[in-house]
């Protein structure tokens, strides 16, 4: 039980036998009477001469009568007949027609009043009275047992089925329930292969069809008083109590003891407690020959009215159950037929509120998270994410902070990022960066403008920029003339700086944001982690969740994608098809709410990070850097000019648009401004 708190557990009333109408077994006088004999020992059952029974089986158990199960999955009849069938059809669909289903199913059906909840199809089970009728055919094969709790001998049917059940519940002070269950099983390898699994539910109902989630903890389980490994793992609205480790169970009478915990089991109403439990675990895919159980409460004179019903959906009855006390604080209840396939022993208790302690406000909040856990999770998880955004958002508003990544201060960067485009200056820009860099010469003889390639090695440059300049100087060529006729290479070297610009502060932006996004994928994660923890199959409810949030982050971003009408239509529509799946697979495994809360924290990454990248948001830093060093070239302007370092600024001389600011005095053979306006004047024309 995941919680931080477990009530002290008392010791139990030993079992009480029940009746069969089994015509070889003793009559009910001979049933022994309830007692609360806590010096016994469990009590052991024994193997009654087993090569002989084993060989009896075989022998005639083919032509012995019995119950027509044809159409019982016998292949793994340790797990009820309807759960059974339904698992297999369900293993035949798709991973994502499973989850779709099982979302709308949570979403869209209402929880069913109290014994609706346990009803049980006829088409999928054989028919009561064929299996009564069958039942007391008196040439059924019988073997002689010893059965619980005072090792009693007992004739039973030499039948894979269940000759003794009995339920012991004990209601403790804290609220909780504990439950020991005592179950003997004859298994002749037909149904009952690899143990015994239990089916236990994960919801409880009230007669308003309301349902609160219970929380199990499992103390242990014996076979044959040998301790064997359990886990719960989650099976829809039920739970199984299954082994770890799968192993054959051989021919033979077993004797399976449950113990386990249950909290958030009473309905709490305004006078006092209701409990209400199925005794015979409803669906067992075996006959249960004795049926009974005791239910104890901490005071004596606790229960205010009760009722105990036997039997399928259709066909309940109370007059099928004897009840009789057990003691000062217990009340036993004994089935006086087997309980066939399909049906169940429902008990609804009325509990007086003296009886309970009132939960603290630690054991309401613990409570509450059995149903909505996953909201709160998923709530929190939001806050901190988009807390973060709206710190962070404030602390880049007040321009605090230094620059952590350098972005160089290219004739390109520079008109991007402080007039907002990439224009034919900008190309312009990019050869003087490449005069700089000593890769070409720029020449002007007349009319004619020349760019002379001088060196291969392009080590400096990037990988678009290598591409973009094979557009003037293919194979191995050196020489390009800037005039009408090469306008159209032109105009692809221009195109392909244009692209990978857009990449590369694209790239540039993402890396501005790489702090953001990994704290909020890690806090999203975590959510998720701690969502995933109180469910039974936390690692797969965790893998599914994750998977979801991925798919759902790119569809999110996807939403903005495309230029064109026709391509944005199609990329909102396709984002808004994962995001619907991603929503119908998180209400699979957890509340719809809370998968609408996890997409919402989505939507709030994907936005801030848009944010960010926008001219006022981290990229802002840079703007107010560049926009410096505008000022800082006007401030040193004599130097500048005077010097030869001018060769080093010329380029974002030109990107600012200063080249009438920035004229050098006399003759100098690297200064090729007035070579670049002649470019642009030439191309501004075609």
């Amino acid at each position: 039980m995941r919680k931080l708190f477990f009530a002290i557990c008392f010791n139990l009333l030993l079992c009480l036998p029940v009746l069969a109408k089994v015509t070889p077994v003793s009559g009910y006088e001979n049933i022994p009477t309830m007692q609360n004999d806590s010096a016994n020992s469990e009590p052991e059952v024994h193997e009654v001469e087993f090569d002989d029974f084993k060989h009896f089986i075989q022998e005639r158990f083919t032509t012995a009568p019995k119950a027509d199960a044809s159409s019982i999955n016998k292949n793994v009849g340790y797990l009820p007949s309807l759960t059974r069938q339904q698992m297999e059809e369900e293993n035949k669909k798709g991973f994502f027609q499973k989850i779709y289903e099982e979302a709308l199913n949570r979403i869209s059906t209402t929880p069913a009043p109290l014994r609706d909840d346990v009803a049980t199809k006829d088409d999928i089970v054989p028919e009561i009275s064929t299996q009564e009728e069958n039942w007391e055919t008196a040439n059924i094969p019988t073997i002689t047992a010893y059965l619980p709790p005072h090792n009693t001998p007992f004739i039973i049917p030499a039948l894979e089925h269940i000759p003794y059940l009995m339920n012991s519940i004990e209601i403790l002070p804290s609220g909780l329930v504990k439950f020991e269950e005592t179950i003997v099983v004859v298994s002749n390898g037909e149904k009952l292969k690899q143990g015994l699994t239990k089916i236990l539910p994960l919801y409880v109902y009230n007669s308003e069809g309301k349902s609160q989630r219970l929380d199990y903890s499992i103390i242990g389980v014996r076979v044959n008083d040998m301790s064997v490994d359990y886990h719960l793992t989650d099976n829809g609205r039920n739970a199984l109590l299954v082994p770890k480790d799968n192993y054959k169970l051989d021919p033979g009478i077993y004797t399976y003891k449950f113990e386990y915990l249950v909290d958030n089991l009473l309905w709490d109403y305004d006078n006092f407690y209701q409990f209400y439990w199925d005794i015979g675990g409803n669906g067992w895919n075996l006959v249960v020959d004795r049926l009974g159980a005791s239910l104890a409460l901490p005071t004596e004179g606790g229960i205010i009215s009760q009722e105990v019903l036997l039997g399928s959906a259709r066909r309940l009855s109370s007059n099928a159950v004897n009840i009789r006390p057990n003691g000062r604080f217990a009340t036993a209840y004994i089935a006086a037929r087997p309980l066939f396939i399909g049906e169940g022993m429902h008990l609804v208790a009325n509990i007086n509120k003296d009886v309970i302690l009132s939960p603290t406000f630690w054991q309401k909040l613990v409570r509450s998270f059995y149903d909505y856990g996953d909201i709160y999770l998923a709530l929190l998880g939001f806050i901190v994410i988009a807390g973060s955004f709206i710190i962070s958002w404030r602390y880049i508003a007040q321009d605090k902070g230094q620059l952590k990544l350098f972005l160089p201060k290219t004739a390109m960067a520079i008109r991007y990022l402080l007039f907002n485009r990439f224009d034919l200056k900008s190309v312009c820009g990019f050869l003087l960066e490449l005069y700089k860099k000593n890769i070409i010469d720029i020449q002007q003889s007349g009319d004619t403008i020349l760019l002379i390639k001088r060196t291969d090695n392009t080590k400096t440059l990037q990988k678009y920029e290598i591409n973009a300049l094979r557009y003037l100087f293919p194979a191995h060529e050196t020489v390009f003339t800037v005039n009408n006729k090469n306008l159209l290479p032109f105009k692809r070297f221009a195109n392909c700086l244009d692209k990978g610009l857009q990449k590369q502060m694209l790239k540039f932006r993402l890396k501005l944001n790489l702090g953001y996004l990994l704290f909020s994928l890690a806090m999203l994660i975590v959510t998720e982690a701690f969502m995933a923890f109180f469910k039974l199959n936390s690692l797969y409810s965790f893998t599914v969740m994750v998977c979801a949030s991925l798919a759902c982050l790119a569809a999110v971003a996807l939403w903005q994608f495309g230029h064109r009408r026709f391509i944005k239509v199609l990329a909102k529509l396709f984002s808004l098809d994962i995001i619907l799946t991603s929503f119908i697979i998180f209400a699979a495994v957890v509340h719809p709410l809370s998968g609408i809360i996890i997409i919402a924290s989505i939507t709030v990454i994907v936005v801030a990070l848009g944010i960010y990248s926008k001219r006022l948001g981290l990229i802002k830093h840079y703007i107010k850097d560049f926009a410096n060093y505008r000022d800082y070239l006007l401030k040193h302007h004599d130097n500048i000019v005077l010097s030869r370092d001018f060769i080093n600024y010329q380029a974002a001389i030109w990107a600012l648009d200063l080249e009438n600011d920035f004229v050098p005095s006399g003759r100098q053979e690297y200064y090729k401004l007035r070579i670049m306006s002649n470019i642009l004047a030439l191309l501004k024309q075609k």
